[in-house]
């Protein structure tokens, strides 16, 4: 089983200390990644992992989940700007290959090319910097995790962080398409993303159920997050169209990177509807049942009837 799910039948406190050391872990290896890009890119992941793991358990560690959330926001903020920088070359380059048969990349590439000096200069020496300055509040996080407390036991650990970031997901869902705006959709695909890390966090319930849900409320973020980052490109030529080649070259690009939002959009609404089809407790209730079987039967242990074997 994934080392980052929870594994049923286990101390609740053992597995949340033992997932967080494991995404910590996995942050501070990649930070030794050559490509720079990819290290801001990936332990930033590692960060939002760690806190959907503390929103998981909030109800049953409260003030651990406020002081630590905290903690781990504050310190991958030092790189947001440079994951934005980073992406935006990546963000152009597919957005003119959706749009290929318009012949525009000639008359469009000024703007890639500021694009691509901008990337050059965020992730120049003061990167080594704050990455070097996340390394050590990642150490010192990790010696805190051996003096993480969690109450509790079963199920009840998480229900109350499983229904509260459904609940806002779906709320978010629905606030996205009713005020149409780009903070509204980035709000969603925040509350959806948590969702999804807790679909994973407690996919060993039931993996042949939990994990073709989460897949495809990972393909609805993935989506959301092609949004997202055509929205930020978008805040950042129409800012300063004068940086970026002129306004009419900014104002050719946004016409095609509209377009592309709003095919975003419309596939992410009919896929948002059966994500969040149910109400929150009924979705609370079914993965509570799957967990409450998958740990009666670790504690069982295996069948001991050979004549009796799944698949029957």
């Amino acid at each position: 089983m994934a080392a980052c799910s929870w594994q049923p039948g286990q101390p609740a406190q053992d597995e949340f200390r033992r997932i967080a050391c494991a995404e910590i872990d996995r942050g501070l290896e990649v930070l030794g990644d050559e490509d720079r890009h990819r290290a801001v890119h990936t332990v930033r992941q590692r960060g939002k992992k760690v806190r959907a793991l503390l929103r998981l358990v909030r109800d049953a560690a409260p003030q651990l989940y406020r002081r630590e959330n905290a903690a781990f926001r504050d310190t991958m903020r030092r790189i947001s700007e440079d994951r934005d920088a980073g992406v935006a070359v990546e963000t152009y380059d597919a957005l003119l290959s959706r749009f290929s048969e318009d012949g525009m990349a000639e008359e469009l590439a000024p703007i890639r090319s500021v694009l691509a000096e901008r990337r050059q200069e965020v992730l120049g020496e003061d990167l080594e910097a704050r990455l070097e300055g996340i390394r050590a509040e990642l150490v010192a996080a990790r010696e805190r995790v051996e003096g993480w407390e969690l109450e509790g036991a079963g199920f009840a650990v998480f229900e109350g962080g499983v229904a509260r970031t459904y609940r806002r997901a779906r709320a978010r869902m629905h606030a996205a398409y009713d005020e149409g705006t780009s903070s509204a959709f980035h709000l969603w695909r925040k509350r959806a993303k948590y969702h999804r890390q807790h679909l994973r966090l407690l996919e060993a319930a039931w993996p042949e159920v939990v994990e073709p849900h989460r897949q495809q409320v990972h393909a609805l973020t993935d989506l959301l997050g092609d949004d997202h980052d055509l929205a930020v490109l978008r805040a950042d030529l129409t800012a300063a169209p004068a940086r970026f080649a002129g306004a009419r070259r900014v104002a050719a690009l946004c016409g095609l990177l509209d377009r592309r939002r709003a095919e975003l959009q419309a596939a992410a609404h009919a896929l948002g509807q059966r994500c969040f089809a149910e109400e929150e407790g009924c979705i609370v209730a079914r993965l509570g049942s799957y967990w409450d079987v998958a740990t009666a039967g670790a504690e069982a242990g295996p069948l001991s009837d050979p004549a009796v074997a799944p698949g029957w």
